[in-house]
C-alpha cells in the first residue's frame, strides 16, 4: 500500500510526503536443494521449512518527506546578491526494521550445513535455533541487550531449530539529510554552481542488525551501525 501527497507553494518550493506499507514473504532466493550457487535448503525434503519474510527487503513501514524551500527575493541589492537564489532542501526517512534469523553458530543438525555465517543473509547461511520464550526481545532500545539470549536454545544434535526464518524484527532508524545550493549566472554562458550536502545531520546513531550467532559472546548485542554525518561540498564552473 502506497500513500503520497505532494504540494507546490507559489514562491516555487515543494513539499511531498509518501507512506508505504509492504509484506513480502516466500522462499529464500540464495537456497537450492543441489547446493550449486548457493547453500542448500536446511531441510532438502522440505523446501517450505526455509519459507519467511523476504530477507532486507521486507520493511513493514517507510514513511518518507521531502522538501524544497527557495530563499526570498530580497529588495535591497546587496542583500539580494548575497542571500536571493538559495536552494534549501530535505529529505527526512523513517522505517521500520528488516527481519533476521537466528542462528546456532554450530552443526547442530549434523548434515554438513554451515552453522553460521559472517553475516547470516540467508536462511540457509546458519541453522537456525529453537525459541523457547514468546518474546525474543531483551531492551529493544539497547544496544547491550536487543536480543535475550534466555529467549533461545540450541537444538538437539540431529534436529533443526524450530523458529522460522527472517522472524524477528531488526532495529527501526529514522535519518534527515540536507542540502544548500546556489547558481550564480556569471554571464549568458557561464555558470557557478555552489552546493553543500549533509548526510544524517542530526549525527544520530543508527543501529544495524545485533550479533545472531548464539555461539558469541556478542549474540544479541549491535555492534555495528550506519555512517555519522558526512558533509561535502562542491563548486561546479559551467561555460
Amino acid at each position: 500500500m502506497l500513500l503520497s501527497l505532494q504540494r507546490r507553494a507559489s514562491n516555487g518550493g515543494t513539499i511531498g510526503a509518501n507512506y508505504t506499507w509492504s509484506h513480502c514473504i516466500g522462499i529464500d532466493p540464495t537456497a537450492n536443494n543441489t547446493g550449486r550457487g548457493g547453500p542448500g535448503y536446511l531441510d532438502p525434503n522440505d523446501r517450505s521449512f526455509d519459507y519467511g519474510n523476504c530477507p532486507y527487503v521486507d520493511r513493514r513501514q517507510i514513511f518518507n518527506v521531502t522538501a524544497v524551500v527557495p530563499s526570498p527575493q530580497f529588495q535591497r541589492p546587496m542583500l539580494r546578491k548575497l542571500a536571493s537564489g538559495w536552494q534549501l532542501g530535505g529529505i527526512f526517512r523513517a522505517s521500520t526494521g528488516d527481519f533476521m534469523t537466528v542462528v546456532t553458530g554450530l552443526d547442530r543438525a549434523l548434515n554438513g550445513q554451515p552453522g553460521s555465517a559472517a553475516t547470516p543473509t540467508s536462511a540457509a547461511n546458519g541453522q537456525r535455533l529453537n525459541q523457547i520464550f514468546g518474546n525474543p526481545y531483551g531492551n529493544r532500545d539497547s544496544i547491550d541487550n536487543y536480543l535475550n539470549p534466555k529467549a533461545f536454545a540450541q537444538p538437539a544434535f540431529g534436529t533443526l531449530g524450530n523458529i522460522r526464518p527472517f522472524s524477528i524484527e531488526g532495529p527501526g532508524y529514522w535519518q534527515l539529510d540536507m542540502a544548500l545550493a546556489r547558481i550564480f549566472q556569471l554571464a549568458e554562458s557561464r555558470k557557478l554552481e555552489l552546493r553543500a550536502e549533509a548526510f544524517n545531520v542530526t549525527n544520530r546513531f543508527i543501529p544495524k542488525d545485533p550479533n545472531l550467532n548464539l555461539n558469541a559472546n556478542t549474540f544479541g548485542q549491535i555492534t555495528t551501525s550506519g555512517d555519522a554525518r558526512v558533509m561535502q561540498f562542491a563548486l561546479r564552473y559551467s561555460f
